[in-house]
């Protein structure tokens, strides 16, 4: 994959979270952390492979930028043709803390059983 394509989705990963990208070279780039601008709720960590997979170096990659960022976790993994756009189609997953997952639902007034 081409660098390019690699850190389009990123990008777009990013906005859909609310935030931007976090700069690849300068003060606070890609070396320092997630790859998003340090505003989401989520350190966030991106990867792109040909089928879906998940691999024990991203989830630790994703946990030690989680750690250094001081918030939760989030590893998103999308496969080539994933797009991320509320369009019906094939889009990427998302990976988290279990816990987080649960917080989440509470705070969303979601856990227990359906309705």
């Amino acid at each position: 994959m081409s660098g390019v394509a690699w850190k389009d989705l990123e990008r777009r990963i990013c906005r859909a979270l609310g935030v931007e990208r976090r700069p690849s070279i300068g003060p606070g780039g890609y070396a320092r952390g997630s790859d998003d601008d340090g505003r989401c709720r989520f350190a966030v960590e991106v990867k792109r492979t040909t089928r879906y997979q998940l691999r024990q170096s991203w989830v630790a990659q994703a946990r030690r930028n989680g750690k250094a960022d001081r918030r939760p976790w989030l590893l998103v993994i999308a496969e080539h043709g994933d797009r991320v756009a509320f369009d019906g189609g094939k889009h990427p997953v998302a990976v988290l803390d279990f816990m987080a997952f649960v917080e989440l639902l509470e705070r969303a007034g979601m856990r227990g059983p359906a309705e």
